[in-house]
């Protein structure tokens, strides 16, 4: 019962917290626009939009969700702004939006009783994500935005959305059916320390998921590397999903940082030239590659996130 606590590694305490530096002029980096997408009573939820600075009638689009253990919202963090204005300056055009946060106020009372909670966190904000592409999709003419290339990237909490959004489109969920137009199917997905929640096993019954960079620390404490399960529920992290997508021959790279903890969450910056990579060779000229890449740095310093543990949290 133990180890499924490493159940709610999602639950971190803000992703971007320590993050190790912030611009200097922060104001660069804003976005050049926000639209209100969905409303739940009385709040309001907002996409900020990066565009980039050529002529250019159609770019990839990179919907990118932001990390906080599914309790905070780092839509606006500095950092998260220059990724976003980073990748724009690059061609993309950049979506940053927010989601509903289903575990804000939730107070831990032993492993099994989060699992609900956490069920339900992932649902709600996979659903917002899926309503962001569906606006991305429906608009792509007016934000020249090619709809065969919209790509999902996220962080931790926001990692774990955007895997379960391509699990939930290949397996033609409800909630796929509901904002995914039939055929629709992302064009790959970037993941930094993220995993799958199903409670019916991992498996891809209607399509083959796409194209998929996996980035996670093998001491990650709290999304968890490799898998939790409890009877029929599991919580699938990198390796696992991984080692799905080798068997069925489904294209992907895994980059796997050796003793490194939930500090990849925040390795997009680092790892900048990985994600590019990826865009180019199996996003933008789709070749089938099955790389696997392991990262050892004896030398690097352990950060407290190689360390933290969730036991803290949701008191």
């Amino acid at each position: 019962m133990k180890q499924i606590f490493s159940l709610f590694a999602l639950f971190c305490f803000t992703l971007v917290t320590a993050w190790a530096q912030t611009p200097a002029d922060s104001t660069r980096w804003k976005p050049d626009e926000s639209i209100a997408f969905a409303q739940y009573d009385t709040l309001a939820l907002e996409m900020d939009l990066y565009f980039p600075t050529d002529d250019v009638e159609q770019h990839p689009c990179i919907i990118f969700t932001y990390g906080g253990g599914f309790f905070q919202n780092n839509q606006r963090h500095p950092d998260i702004q220059h990724l976003c204005r980073r990748l724009a300056d690059d061609g993309f055009v950049v979506v940053a939006a927010n989601y509903r946060l289903g575990l804000r106020g939730v107070q831990f009372k032993g492993p099994v009783s989060m699992i609900k909670p956490l069920d339900h966190a992932i649902a709600m904000a996979t659903e917002d994500v899926m309503k962001v592409t569906r606006y991305v999709l429906d608009y792509a003419p007016e934000l020249c935005v090619n709809p065969q290339q919209i790509i999902l990237m996220g962080s931790s909490a926001g990692a774990i959305t955007s895997l379960q959004c391509d699990f939930e489109r290949c397996n033609r969920t409800e909630l796929a059916q509901r904002y995914l137009p039939e055929g629709f199917r992302y064009a790959g997905i970037i993941a930094f320390s993220g995993a799958i929640f199903s409670r019916k096993g991992l498996e891809y019954k209607h399509d083959i998921p796409a194209p998929t960079l996996f980035l996670h620390g093998t001491a990650d404490k709290l999304v968890p590397y490799k898998q939790v399960k409890a009877f029929s529920t599991g919580f699938y992290g990198s390796d696992k999903i991984a080692d799905a997508f080798k068997d069925r021959h489904y294209a992907h790279k895994i980059i796997r940082f050796t003793d490194e903890g939930h500090a990849v969450a925040a390795r997009y910056h680092a790892n900048y030239d990985d994600i590019i990579w990826f865009i180019d060779h199996m996003v933008k000229d789709p070749h089938h590659y099955e790389i696997d890449v392991t990262i050892y740095d004896p030398a690097r310093k352990k950060t407290s996130w190689d360390e933290y543990d969730a036991g803290a949290l949701y008191k």
